[in-house]
């Protein structure tokens, strides 16, 4: 079961009015909307925190050359 929290934030005017006009005209909760955007949006800014974090763990791209002497070296 899922609990549910009050949560109130200030919006710019404009925002408030294109969600309240879009919510009216689809016919949707404003509720929905906020909260499925709200999911997405962190669903994205969590991919985006493990794409960076990948991408400084990756080795990276090495030439032929290097990995040529890095072979030639620990075979030594």
């Amino acid at each position: 079961m899922s609990r549910e929290s009050a949560f109130a934030t200030k919006l710019p005017s404009e925002l408030k009015d294109t969600l309240d006009q879009v919510c009216e005209q689809l016919g949707l909760r404003k509720n929905f909307v906020v909260e499925q955007a709200l999911r997405e949006k962190l669903e994205d800014l969590l991919d985006t925190h493990d794409l960076q974090e990948a991408i400084k763990e990756a080795s990276g791209f090495h030439s032929w050359e290097a990995v040529k002497k890095s072979l030639k070296l620990s075979n030594k």
